[in-house]
Parts: structure tokens; C-alpha cells; sequence
């Protein structure tokens, strides 16, 4: 099993965690700021503070370490 990823609301700021197993995108979705979306399957997208590549790099490290 992946270890969860923690990422910043932009909301509310507090901390949300993400399962890196159950990720299908990232994306960043233009404005001001742009916002970086996760998608889980097609039915569900987060968005998160992080920018896109502190993103990918938290998953991508996740994803390696399911030690």
C-alpha cells in the first residue's frame, strides 16, 4: 500500500491526503492563481494548493516508497 500524501485546502488551508494509488490525473487549471487539480477516476477532482510539479513530485515519491 502507497503511504498518503498530504496536501495544503486552498480553502481553508488545513490538510488534505491523498492515496497515490487511486490518482488517474494532475493538472493545473488556468487562473488567477491557477489551481492544481487531482482527479480520482472521472468522478471526482480536488484542488490543492501545492503547484503542479510539488504535486507530481510527492506522488511519484509515494508511489516509490510503498515499503
Amino acid at each position: 500500500m502507497s503511504k498518503l500524501c498530504k496536501f495544503t485546502s486552498p480553502i481553508d488551508g488545513k490538510p488534505v491526503y491523498v492515496n497515490p494509488a487511486q490518482v488517474s490525473v494532475v493538472y493545473t487549471h488556468k487562473g488567477e492563481p491557477p489551481d492544481t487539480i487531482i482527479g480520482f477516476r472521472k468522478d471526482f477532482m480536488l484542488g490543492v494548493k501545492e503547484n503542479l510539479e510539488e504535486v507530481v513530485a510527492a506522488l511519484d515519491k509515494a508511489a516509490a516508497d510503498k515499503g
